[in-house]
């Protein structure tokens, strides 16, 4: 009998992850984004990543039916992007300044590293979606991660 959800997220908070924001457009034209620590790479040939989408967020219905997204990994310094792209009702980029993707999807300032992926299959991986897609762009900077432990932001030790 598999464990209750609280006890699983406690447990799997003690998993160090990195912390990005997820973006896609809508089929109207609105850009909506999302703090997610549930990403991983996927493959290298072709270079391939996923990421998991609670069924319950603002940005499922867009994510699983765009065409393409973008990931942009946060750097350490960006806790505030991460708290509004995880706050429902501010997860969207009016009033932000971001750079441009060559897909037109927002480039975080000051984040660490950009992808641009092309949408592949969607998986179902219980309350959540499961969404890979094929990096056809990346681009990369200098600097420390923003990492989430124990529903936290912590800066490592260098």
């Amino acid at each position: 009998m598999p464990i209750d959800a609280d006890r699983f997220r406690l447990a799997m908070g003690h998993l160090v992850a990195g912390v990005s924001v997820v973006a896609a457009r809508a089929a109207e034209g609105r850009v909506l984004g999302m703090t997610a620590s549930a990403v991983a790479s996927l493959s290298l040939e072709p270079p391939m990543l996923l990421v998991c989408v609670d069924r319950s967020a603002e940005i499922h219905d867009t994510l699983v039916s765009a065409p393409l997204f973008s990931l942009n990994i946060l750097a350490a310094g960006q806790r505030e992007l991460a708290l509004r792209f995880a706050t429902r009702g501010e997860q969207h980029f009016d009033g932000l300044d971001v750079g441009i993707s060559p897909g037109g999807l927002p480039r975080i300032r000051g984040a660490l590293a950009h992808f641009e992926c092309r949408r592949g299959s969607v998986y179902d991986g219980g309350d959540h979606s499961i969404v890979t897609g094929t990096v056809e762009w990346a681009a990369t900077d200098d600097g420390a991660p923003l990492c989430y432990f124990r529903s936290g932001y912590p800066e490592l030790a260098q």
